[in-house]
């Protein structure tokens, strides 16, 4: 099943730039959008990673094949990233 968002894609794309032009804090989107701030920080990360696309609401689960699963988990494994760090590397969700 896919993602199932509250605030509109819109909304998400217009908090993450106003955080990444620092007019507002996490915090305050969060209380602003009456989300979470890992909701936050997840948004963030797939704009970095996949652009505003990462945003959109999906009817599906992606899936990612075997030799990116592999190369991702053996990266960190090795340390050479963070769990967010890697994906925004591979541009996994």
């Amino acid at each position: 099943m896919g993602s199932k968002f509250t605030v509109s894609y819109e909304e998400r794309i217009d908090a993450v730039e106003k955080y990444l032009r620092n007019e507002y804090s996490m915090n305050d989107l969060s209380k602003q959008l009456k989300v979470a701030n890992t909701s936050i920080r997840r948004w963030l990360a797939r704009y970095q990673s996949l652009g505003p696309e990462g945003l959109q609401e999906t009817s599906k689960n992606l899936s990612y094949s075997w030799e990116l699963k592999e190369t991702v988990v053996m990266d960190y494994l090795s340390g050479s990233g963070s769990h967010m760090d890697l994906c925004k590397k591979y541009g996994v969700k």
